[in-house]
């Protein structure tokens, strides 16, 4: 196999979880991270876009079947890929943050109950559950997340004006005593006369899924994913429905049997929370995902190692390099060159790619470095074939190539997330393409043509999405653009002045 070949062949992945959910089963890094989660001792995993928040999810979706072995259920509560479940809800979503913690509520019961249904789990508990949902009209007419939404949405606006039992029941008109279905669930806690007449509160209905479990020696999961697409028509939409969730969460943790798992970006989880939310300091069982230069190069060590025809041309021995972080630096440095700019205080490959791909928080994460090498590899293949060969020995990438991809992963970070998440901020952070790295507050109220306060209300939103580290003193401070962004918008080191602006 020549050089052009095996460098076309080798591939390190897709730098998005979902979109290889079965291939990560076999370079998926089961962190620290990963562990705590998947031992029970964790529910909520926060983490910058692209940290891995998807990727512990989807091995989690991958290990289902292995998990009810061990004793677990799990429920997903949002679509892997494709249109999320609560798209249903854009147009006419709750108005309240009580009517989104009771839809939470009612949701998780209802795929809960059809999980026990799909796995045979129908003791008179279980079966009871079932019954409660039937006569309240909670079970659809198809097994998609979507309809399961959607059904309790409908029944939840069956509580007008923050009643606590349904429109929907039925009461004698003589004696005000419920009369009406079988079961009906209820918000509040209904008299012992209209519970025995099946008025139901919705914490029994949990309490009767805590007794199954417990009965059937298992636990339950409840796993979501995907919040950052599932509300993006408005920020408050977003803010009422997930601090809905984490009350939700907070009300359920009674439940022994029960777990609540959320995948959340942080910089979201810091947005809900930035006006005080009182609930948060409960919330203990979490853990913020960070990754080391060690487990980058581990991750892009299994990433490399997944290529058989790669193993199999080089002689590597798989399970020896990644038992060995000294294994992992040495076929690092054999496959790529040991510097990008070269002198002698000039820092190391894997440095200078990690400096590449941080954000201003001063943070990595591994989908911008698996979309560096991917680039890269794309590059080095074009100047094979154009006869450009600047490798030497086993190396797959040169040094050109990792430069221009530094390009190509700027570009995508700043179209693809930060402008297309906030569109808001582009305008100023365009302002700024041509212009140098460090800026102050006076140079940015220049080049904004804003007022002090206005500038430095704008500078901390963009900090907050990672464009910009802060330095210097609060009352004084001095702005930082990171490597990842300059490329694409043409900044130069160096600092702007006053005098420059002007």
């Amino acid at each position: 196999m020549t050089k052009l070949e095996l460098i076309q062949k080798v591939t390190f992945g897709e730098s998005i979880a979902e979109l290889e959910a079965q291939k990560l089963k076999d370079y998926f890094l089961k962190t620290e991270f990963w562990k705590l989660i998947r031992n029970g001792t964790n529910d909520i995993v926060y983490g910058a876009k692209g940290a891995g928040k998807s990727a512990i999810y989807t091995s989690i979706t991958n290990d289902i079947d292995t998990l009810f072995d061990e004793g677990i259920l799990v429920s997903i509560a949002e679509n892997p890929t494709g249109n999320t479940a609560f798209s249903t809800l854009k147009n006419d979503p709750p108005t309240t943050e009580t009517e989104f913690i009771r839809l939470w509520k009612l949701y998780f019961l209802v795929i809960t109950a059809q999980i026990f249904e799909e796995y045979g789990i129908n003791d008179k508990h279980a079966k009871k559950v079932r019954d409660i949902l039937t006569d309240c009209s909670l079970i659809p007419a198809q097994n998609k997340l979507a309809s399961f939404l959607k059904v309790c949405f409908d029944f939840m606006r069956s509580f007008k004006n923050g009643k606590e039992v349904s429109t929907t029941a039925e009461f004698n008109p003589q004696t005000g005593m419920y009369s009406g279905q079988k079961f009906s669930l209820s918000f509040g806690e209904p008299t012992k006369n209209d519970f025995e007449k099946g008025l139901i509160p919705i914490e029994h209905a949990y309490d009767l899924l805590q007794k199954s479990l417990f009965e059937n020696k298992i636990k339950l999961w409840i796993i979501i994913d995907r919040l950052d697409v599932a509300f993006l028509e408005s920020e408050e939409l977003e803010t009422n429905a997930l601090r809905a969730l984490f009350k939700a969460y907070l009300d359920l943790a009674q439940f022994n049997e029960i777990k609540i798992k959320v995948f959340l970006r942080d910089d979201i989880w810091q947005r809900i929370t930035s006006e005080g939310f009182r609930e948060a300091s409960h919330i203990t069982k979490f853990q913020n995902l960070q990754w080391s230069k060690e487990s980058l190069l581990n991750l892009i060590s299994r990433r490399i190692l997944d290529n058989s025809e790669l193993v199999s041309t080089l002689g590597l021995n798989k399970i020896a390099i990644l038992s060995d972080i000294t294994k992992q630096e040495q076929l690092f440095y054999r496959l790529f060159p040991a510097q990008i700019d070269l002198g002698s205080r000039k820092s190391a490959t894997l440095d200078w790619l990690l400096s590449r791909t941080m954000d201003g928080k001063g943070a990595n994460s591994p989908r911008e470095l698996i979309q560096l090498f991917t680039h890269a590899r794309t590059i080095e293949s074009k100047r094979q074939e154009s006869g450009i060969n600047e490798l030497e020995g086993d190396q797959l990438i040169s040094r050109q190539a990792f430069k221009e991809a530094v390009y190509e992963v700027s570009k995508q970070r700043l179209e693809q997330t930060i402008y297309a998440e906030f569109p808001a901020l582009k305008q100023y952070i365009e302002l700024l393409r041509g212009d140098k790295a460090e800026q102050s507050a006076e140079t940015l109220m220049i080049k904004w043509s804003l007022e002090k306060k206005e500038t430095l209300d704008v500078a901390k939103k963009i900090v907050s999405i990672g464009f910009f580290e802060q330095r210097g003193e609060i009352l004084n401070p001095k702005y930082k653009i990171p490597f990842m962004y300059r490329p694409y918008l043409d900044i130069t080191q160096g600092s702007a002045t006053v005098d420059s602006e002007e």
